[in-house]
């Protein structure tokens, strides 16, 4: 019985942990936010980060792939924007 329990305990436990992580997982906004200020990894902030954006030499779907989340073209082209009007 003790280790029906142990068992259950840890499942639960596991599901609980699942569950928290995709409650703080980013948006598209949060990481252009976080690009923005150098907060990912491999992405230079402000400077850098404005600069390469406009040399096409990073994209949004860079910068969602470095946040860890699924890089798709709305996705992409959003971070894009966000990043192309803070720069205004």
């Amino acid at each position: 019985m003790t280790a029906l329990t142990r068992t259950v305990s840890a499942v639960a436990f596991t599901a609980t942990l699942f569950a928290t992580s995709s409650a703080f997982a980013l948006t598209p906004f949060q990481a252009a936010t976080q690009a923005y200020r150098g907060q990912l990894d491999g992405i230079s902030g402000y400077g850098t980060l404005q600069g390469q954006l406009r040399s096409g030499n990073l994209t949004g779907e860079d910068i969602l792939e470095a946040a860890g989340l699924e890089a798709n073209a709305s996705d992409a082209n959003f971070v894009e924007s966000v990043l192309r009007d803070r720069d205004s």
